[in-house]
């Protein structure tokens, strides 16, 4: 578990990178993918140079990390992941302005809703047994509410180490692998939804 003072350091990498347009892009990136800076160039209509700086600039940060090289054409191209997602604490929520933490729900949501058009729209999701959709509604007390917390928690983290799994595979089998997204949700609703 991290300490206080190594959770405030991640926070001010985080914040250090993000503060570069094509940084934060970058880092958007690799939170969703392992990709090479010649691969988010293409992607983003940057000079190569520019990518590969500040992706190494990320590394810095320990916002992002090399995961595999692959030789190409007498080079090696390097191919890197997010460490971890952007994530906020608790404490570190409860200090952000109001209208950033709105716009940062709103923003999260909104690449989820983005990501589920997006497959709806290919007929991907549904069209096999491969999908898990779930709505729950639950009534619980403030004790219950932690512990739903710490289970999507949990969750998350075994899911971040079947992704590390898969993606170390993957590099062994050269297999392309399937873009996936996974979402999770537990927040509190007006009384007049409960049920």
């Amino acid at each position: 578990m991290s300490t206080k003072t190594q959770r405030r350091k991640a926070t001010e990498n985080r914040i250090k990178a993000m503060s570069h347009p094509l940084r934060a892009s970058i880092l958007r990136m690799l939170t969703e993918r392992t990709a090479s800076p010649a691969e988010m160039a293409r992607e983003l209509d940057e000079e190569l140079s520019n990518v590969s700086y500040h992706t190494k600039q990320l590394v810095e940060f320990e916002c992002a990390e090399l995961v595999s090289t692959r030789p190409v054409r007498g080079a090696l191209e390097h191919f890197y992941r997010a460490t971890e997602r952007h994530l906020i604490d608790t404490e570190e929520w409860e200090e952000l302005d109001p209208l950033v933490a709105e716009d940062l729900v709103c923003e999260f949501m909104q690449r989820i809703l983005d990501d589920f058009v997006a497959s709806a729209r290919a007929r991907i999701v549904g069209s096999d047994e491969n999908f898990h959709l779930t709505r729950t509604l639950l009534v619980l007390d403030e004790e219950g509410m932690g512990e739903a917390l710490e289970a999507h928690e949990r969750a998350r983290l075994e899911i971040l180490e079947i992704a590390a799994r898969s993606a170390a595979r993957m590099v062994e089998s050269g297999e392309e692998g399937t873009n996936v997204s996974t979402s999770q949700g537990l927040f509190k609703l007006p009384d007049s939804k409960r049920r």
